[in-house]
């Protein structure tokens, strides 16, 4: 049960709300992250255990959708088997007080979208560590029979040691599921990466993600995806039926080998694609060994800091950011202990956290800082 003190409202009322500030079950809603047409996604803190965490609370108008929250638990469950570090990992599904939540790994790092927006398209290097991680993520979801449906550069994130993350297997679908599931709704998944087959809305297997794969790094090593268009109809028509523009002269400097990759991802017909995330990694493996310029024994080359850009998110100043640096920092601290000493402490924290704050104003109001994609995962 829910330890919010608040009297009862409706659940649909209570979903439509912005739910920050509450408790439900063991996690505090420190604040929206982020709303999308079926969840609002907020900061969470699982109290028990003084971490964040990622909360995906269904929004009233999915509720109204007939085996909605039959199919929400059940790719819960199956995502929730997807046990890789390469994995957005999910923690816990579960409804509270009528609010149907899912509870998840929060990743503090940015996205491919916000990285390749701040700085650039990716090297050879950086394009092969994408390839090979994400493709040993698809490998154990294949594994289970569970197809990601929606794998792109906003999905993938990456942590501060250069781990790039899958999130978001909430399109995913076990492909033995109950098929009375999957009939409502449109064609899942996102134009601009969506494999031939599921434009067409046939069946798909783990080759329809490993060609939203290379729509993806295509889109990191050329800066643009393989194909656009005015409309997302005329997008998905493209990757049906129009040649794939070559990569070579867009980015001449990119080995051959890592553009084969690439290129074969992105094959028409699945037969024509690797058969199998393990054959993407093998040749992931043997490009990467003809890179001389970057050793597989050292630091990954998406590893990041502070320094590189890829934080504030969007629309936030710096002024803004420290602000709410601050503001995590202080909750984080509040919830460190119950003694007089910790109250005290409290004080000091509070108020340096306040100096902070207003220094990040300070240097915003002398700069101006470019407004840049959020950092944090969306909800589709």
């Amino acid at each position: 049960m829910s330890t919010d003190s608040r009297p009862h409202q409706p659940a649909a009322a209570v979903a439509a709300a912005d739910l920050s500030g509450r408790t439900l079950g063991g996690y505090r809603l420190v604040r929206r992250l982020g709303s999308g047409g079926m969840a609002d996604v907020y900061l969470g803190e699982q109290m028990s255990l003084g971490r964040h965490v990622a909360i995906k609370v269904l929004r009233p108008e999915t509720l109204r959708h007939p085996g909605a929250v039959q199919r929400f638990e059940q790719e819960a469950r199956a995502a929730a088997a997807l046990v890789h570090g390469n994995i957005v990992q999910i923690h816990e599904v579960a409804c509270i007080d009528g609010i149907h939540m899912l509870v998840e790994e929060y990743v503090a790092g940015p996205s491919l979208k916000t990285w390749l927006q701040a700085r650039g398209p990716l090297d050879a290097a950086q394009a092969l560590a994408v390839l090979g991680q994400v493709g040993s993520a698809l490998a154990r979801a294949a594994d289970r029979g569970v197809v990601h449906r929606d794998i792109k550069p906003e999905n993938l994130l990456v942590t501060r040691v250069g781990e790039v993350k899958v999130a978001d297997f909430g399109l995913a679908r076990v492909t033995s599921e109950n098929l009375e599931l999957t009939q409502t709704g449109m064609t899942l998944g996102t134009p601009l990466y969506m494999s031939p087959e599921q434009g067409e809305g046939h069946a798909v297997d783990t080759r329809s993600d490993l060609y939203s794969l290379g729509a993806t790094a295509y889109h990191l090593l050329a800066g643009r995806p393989p194909y656009s268009g005015p409309t997302a109809m005329s997008v998905v028509l493209a990757h049906i039926r129009a040649p794939l523009p070559p990569l070579e002269p867009l980015r001449p400097d990119v080995p051959p080998a890592v553009r084969a990759i690439v290129e074969r991802l992105l094959a028409k017909s699945p037969e024509e694609r690797f058969a199998t995330p393990a054959d993407l990694l093998r040749a992931v493996e043997a490009a990467d060994a003809t890179l001389a310029s970057h050793s597989r024994h050292g630091p990954s080359p998406l590893t990041w800091s502070d320094a590189d850009g890829l934080l504030p998110t969007a629309g936030v100043d710096a002024g803004d950011a420290a602000l709410r640096t601050a503001t995590q920092h202080l909750q984080a601290a509040l919830a460190a202990g119950q003694s007089s000493q910790v109250n005290m402490r409290r004080r000091l924290v509070l108020t340096g956290l306040a100096a902070l704050a207003a220094a990040g104003v300070g240097i915003a109001a002398g700069r101006r800082l470019p407004r840049r994609p959020d950092v944090v995962r969306r909800p589709r």
